[in-house]
């Protein structure tokens, strides 16, 4: 039996539907680099038998260390020990629908900022200040310079992920094409959820863009609770959207299972810093609206704080926590892993342990069971 080898568990039993129909392993690949099908083409049984699917998962397998050749990077999602030996299993058990890529915000570093067209580098000192424009520009920059010499060498488009070294894929990554861009229709979703059948465990409809913009949202989560009775439906929202009229259909039909509020930080200072365009009393306020109204349901609803640089101090962490337990809401905190990461040694942090959102990690830490 040979040496064990790091794999995900969603290039093996998670599907995420692209708003443009597209279908790729995992919210790690929102920029769509490695698309396995199209479900306005192929049926979804079809897409994840398909010969796409199986050079994903074999790209997966073909590397020992946390690198994934199909989307040419290091996945954090790629942490689970796999036997040479072993075939993983590749039954369907979690399924993402992004209904939209409409957003509200214009987060800094989010992909959504790269295909929706109305958001250029121009913002980009407005939104993030003189770091995240030398960022941007030297990122966008590098695309542009990648897409020509793509366009000049049409044999590097099919090596730049799968043939190349990381720092080759990186360098050839080109811009994301504005078809990233779309909105699913409310068929396009029954369709997708009657073709995964009733045995997945959880459906998260989600992953960028915001959810409570798709106009449909009330029609899709009330198909999935009748197509899927057993399998638990959630949704992660900044927040800004959610209206009294749809949150009180939610909760007296219990249509969700589980619901988080991405709110990253506990003022306006430290959350409007990511949050382009938010407003932390409008978010948080929804967010304590919705958990009071769904008290005794079995709806769990969380409040997930994205840690930054900018909001990584320990009196911030404290704040937070004393927040949620005053209004007696669960919180999670998550280490971004993107722009404006925190620098904080983990050997600093180790008292929020018990708050970190299930399966990551403190900062330079491995994620856990492929999560």
């Amino acid at each position: 039996m040979g040496p064990a080898r790091l794999r995900c568990r969603h290039a093996f039993e998670y599907a995420v539907v692209h708003a443009n129909g597209e279908v790729v392993c995992s919210i790690i690949d929102g920029r769509g680099d490695f698309v396995i099908g199209n479900i306005h083409e192929q049926s979804l049984s079809d897409i994840l038998s398909g010969p796409r699917a199986q050079e994903l998962r074999r790209l997966v397998l073909s590397t020992s260390d946390s690198h994934c050749p199909a989307i040419g990077k290091r996945c954090p999602l790629k942490s689970i020990p796999q036997d040479t030996g072993d075939a993983p299993s590749s039954v369907l058990r979690f399924l993402a629908i992004e209904t939209t890529t409409a957003c509200d915000l214009r987060c800094l570093s989010c992909p959504v900022r790269d295909f929706t067209g109305d958001v250029t580098w121009r913002h980009a000192y407005r939104d993030g200040g003189a770091s995240f424009l030398m960022w941007d520009a030297l990122r966008r920059s590098k695309q542009h310079a990648a897409d020509a010499v793509r366009q000049a060498f049409p044999s590097l488009r099919a090596k730049a992920s799968v043939d190349l070294s990381g720092f080759g894929a990186l360098l050839l990554r080109g811009r994301v094409p504005r078809s990233r861009a779309g909105t699913l229709s409310l068929a396009d979703v029954k369709r997708v959820v009657n073709e995964a059948g009733s045995g997945i465990e959880r459906v998260d409809l989600f992953n960028y863009g915001e959810p409570f913009l798709y106009r449909h949202l009330l029609s899709a989560l009330r198909h999935i609770r009748q197509t899927m009775p057993a399998t638990d439906i959630a949704i992660s929202t900044d927040g800004m959207q959610v209206r009294e009229t749809i949150e009180r259909v939610i909760i007296d039909e219990r249509l969700l299972d589980w619901i988080t509020f991405s709110v990253d930080g506990c003022d306006q200072e430290s959350y409007g810093r990511y949050r382009i365009r938010g407003d932390f009393d409008v978010a948080f306020g929804n967010l304590i609206r919705f958990h009071r109204r769904a008290a005794g349901t079995g709806i769990r609803v969380t409040w997930q704080y994205v840690v930054f640089r900018w909001n990584d101090s320990d009196d911030q962490f404290k704040r937070a926590i004393d927040l949620a337990e005053r209004h007696g809401i669960q919180i999670h905190f998550d280490f971004a892993h993107t722009w404006g990461r925190s620098r904080r040694r983990p050997d600093t942090l180790r008292y929020l342990t018990p708050y970190l959102k299930p399966f990551t990690a403190l900062p330079g830490e491995p994620r856990q069971h492929g999560w």
